[in-house]
Order: C-alpha cells, then structure tokens, then sequence
C-alpha cells in the first residue's frame, strides 16, 4: 500500500539554558533562520513540517545532519506515515468533538459488574449538524444512525441514549457499544524502548531520520488490522484504553455494504468515514497489540435513559432561534474582545454598492467588520474577497456532476481547510466541502451561523 510521509520537526541548541526572553529569542530566530535557509517554513519559534515527498528531502536532511554536528545542535522530531488510496471492504467511522458548550454534565453509573463508570450529559442544540461524535474514548452517533440500524436489523451495536438537558428541540444523540471485538490491532512501536529493528523494517524515510535525529518524540503510523481478525461483514469495534505509555483506541469499523448505504440514505456524509488498511500479515515495523472489551453501563440503566429519551421525545420544546439584533450584538461583542482579528467596518458611502446585489443582506454585518476571524475556523470574507471566491466557487460547482441539486447563494466564508461557508437563498447557511460536493454543516439562519460560528 501506498502511503504518505511527513515529519514534524525543530533544532535544539545542547547545553543552553532559556532561562531569558533575550536568550529565548535568539535561539527561536536562529532556528526560525535556519529553516528559511532550507526554504522551507515554519512557525513563531521554529517547528517546521516537512512533506517527505519533496524531492530535496535528502538535502534538507543531509543539511540539518551537517548543520546540527557543525553548531552543537539537535534534531528533534515527530513522524507521521498515512496510507493513501486504500482499497477496503471495511470503513472506520471518523468522529469530530462535540463543541465546547455541548457537553455539560456527567452521570455516575455501574457496569453490570458494579464498576463505576461514567455517561454524558449535553445540550444538543449547539450541534446543528447531527454527525458522529467522539469525547475522550467514547463515541457518540446522532438517532438518524440509531434509526437506520433499528430498520434494517443491524444488531451490531448497543445505544444508550446521552441525556439532553438542552432546553431547544435537537436530534438527539446515543453513546454506541459495540458487540464484535477486533482482538488484536497492527500499530506504531513503543518509542521509549530500543527499536531499532522495527525502525528499519518499518521502511520508508524512517530509518534515515532516526540516523540524523536524536529524539524522535512520535512515530505514528496508521493502525492496519489483520484480514484474518474481520468478520465478513456488519459492524465490528477495537477498544485499547489509554494509559500513560499509549493513547489508547476505540474505533467503529464498519463493513463496504453498510458504509455505501449510510452514505446513499444520507445518514453521515463521506467525510465521517474512511477506508480501513486492511492485511494479510504484519507489515514491517509494527507490533499487535490485543484489544479488550469496553466497559459498558448495565442493561437497568440503559432502560432508564431509553424510557427518559421516550419522554422527552413526546414533550415539545422550542425551536431555538437567534435574532440579527442578537447576532449582531455578539459580532460587537468579539470584534471589541479581538480587535486585531477584524477589519475595519465597511464605510457607508461604499455599503450602497451591496444594495443591488445578493450581498445586501450583509451589510448589518460588513457594517461591524468587513471580514475578519470569527473563530479559528471559520473567516468572515471581505466584500470583495467574497466576490472573488463565489466566483470560483459558482464555476466549479458547474463542472460538478455527482450533485443533483445544486445549491443557490453565495459565498461569505473560509474554513483553514478550504470548505467554504454559502449562504443559500432560503436563507439556510451551510458548510460545503472541499473535498466532495455535500454539505458537512449547516444553520438554519445568517444569525445563527455568525452565533455559532464565533462561539465555535
């Protein structure tokens, strides 16, 4: 299988204390300095992440060697190997966090063994678009998941409804237990111990970078599974718990079949999932490592939560909705907390151009900050910068054919990952992937999304 390479590194300078600003700073120019001159970049203090797939990789390693034994230096780093365009009949589910102000209690509970264990508590509004959800190990999928699989008879996985103490109506969100273990997964070697061996048989540009560095803190490479270890088909789990040696695994894997038909129904979206290395025998460089059964709480308790959920089901509760004024009043709020992450308020005499165009329900909002960060995730564009992309964004969703429907609107953000936000017509806003063409986010309103989105 193919696979892709990439390390994550900085200098050390042997022997200096930074126990000064001056000292400290010197030290991070010097670094900073340093991998400029490899043309490459890098951060404030001068970590740079190298694509091992740059042609001048034997360079730039072969120049920090050089560069670290002329000047009293180290070479320190992270390594990180994922395999690409990976063939599998099996899908592992890929949770993103709750948002902050999701989560907001915990409830004590026994497993049927009478240990103690723990169950979330959250308010589910603030998750606008119902995908699977990880917090610490557990994992969390929205009812829809629950629903598909009660129909279709898929007796895989056990829910436990999370307690929804939201006072807005939401979909609501069920931990997930599963019920076929994995016994064993293939994974990246205890760096704490010598390994040289698995080093070298793990291939790839490792074995050179363990040569010029003289700590590597990480090596992650991707977990494969065994063929032999699958069931031929379902839903199966692999659970390791974290412990200070080992950040620990729970995974959802879930077979091609179920995977393409909670893809076709619109259940998650493509991007919740991804494709499982699957192979015959132990590659070079890793080692097994046995699975063991997650705790679980008791069946009694499981019960009591289905029968809260059932009521609260029955019991109607209101539609969250944000106001502009609201919005608006939040913009103020963060511009004035932020003020270096915004730009100036767009001018009167200029907001009149809007006034004719799809922008014209913008202006309360360019009039606070004609573009800016609203959160590290999402950038509010400039008038201007949101013609230019809608532009581009209108003309390749034109040469989109795997879209049905098409949506109409326009462009007012930027994700750091290059998702664009889009105002539709209707007025819904929406998170449109650069990856594939499907929404992964969405809002019922222009207030609600600039709410959510600087509360992100």
């Amino acid at each position: 299988m193919k696979y892709s390479e990439e390390l994550f590194w900085i200098l050390d300078k042997i022997g200096v204390k930074l126990n000064t600003l001056e000292i400290q700073n010197k030290k991070f120019q010097e670094n900073i300095d340093f991998v400029h001159s490899l043309g490459l970049k890098c951060d404030c203090v001068g970590w740079c992440k190298l694509d091992l797939s740059n042609p001048h990789t034997p360079e730039i390693l072969n120049r920090i060697s050089e560069f670290c034994k002329e000047n009293g230096w180290r070479a320190r780093g992270l390594y990180d190997r994922q395999y690409i365009d990976v063939t599998s009949n099996w899908f592992e589910l890929v949770p993103t966090d709750f948002k902050s102000n999701t989560l907001c209690d915990r409830i004590e509970t026994v497993t049927e063994k009478s240990k103690k264990i723990q169950t979330s508590v959250i308010r589910a509004f603030h998750e606008f678009s119902p995908t699977p959800k990880m917090h610490g190990d557990e994992i969390y999928v929205p009812e829809r998941f629950r629903n598909y699989c009660i129909k279709n008879n898929i007796n895989d996985l056990d829910f436990c409804w999370v307690k929804d103490k939201g006072k807005y109506d939401a979909e609501q969100y069920f931990h997930v237990y599963g019920k076929h273990l994995i016994p064993q997964i293939a994974v990246d070697f205890d760096i704490n111990k010598s390994n040289k061996d698995l080093i070298h048989a793990a291939g790839g540009w490792l074995p050179e970078i363990a040569k010029v560095f003289y700590e590597l803190q990480q090596i992650n490479l991707q977990d494969c599974y065994l063929l032999n270890d699958l069931p031929t088909s379902g839903i199966a789990y692999a659970y390791i718990p974290p412990t200070f040696s080992c950040v620990g695994r729970h995974s959802i894997l879930i077979h091609k079949d179920i995977a393409e038909d909670l893809i076709n129904y619109k259940i998650i979206s493509t991007n919740t999932l991804r494709p499982v290395p699957v192979v015959k025998t132990l590659p070079g460089g890793y080692t097994l490592k046995r699975t063991q059964s997650m705790e679980r709480p008791a069946d009694h308790f499981i019960e009591t939560m289905f029968s809260e959920y059932e009521k609260l089901k029955q019991t109607p509760r209101p539609v969250r909705m944000v106001s502009e004024k609201d919005a608006l009043k939040i913009f103020r709020l963060a511009k004035k907390d932020r003020k270096e992450d915004f730009q100036k308020a767009l001018v009167k005499t200029k907001s009149h151009v809007l006034l004719n165009t799809n922008y014209n329900v913008m202006i309360p909002y360019y009039a606070v900050a004609n573009g800016g960060f609203l959160s590290d995730e999402y950038e509010l564009l400039s008038f201007t910068q949101a013609v230019k992309e809608n532009e581009k964004f209108q003309k390749d969703l034109q040469k989109e054919e795997l879209l049905d429907i098409k949506p109409q609107g326009i462009v007012i953000a930027k994700c750091p990952d290059g998702d664009v936000v889009f105002l539709c017509s209707n007025g819904e806003v929406v998170r449109f992937s650069h990856e594939a063409p499907e929404i992964t986010e969405q809002w019922p309103s222009l207030p609600q999304f600039f709410v959510d989105a600087i509360n992100e």
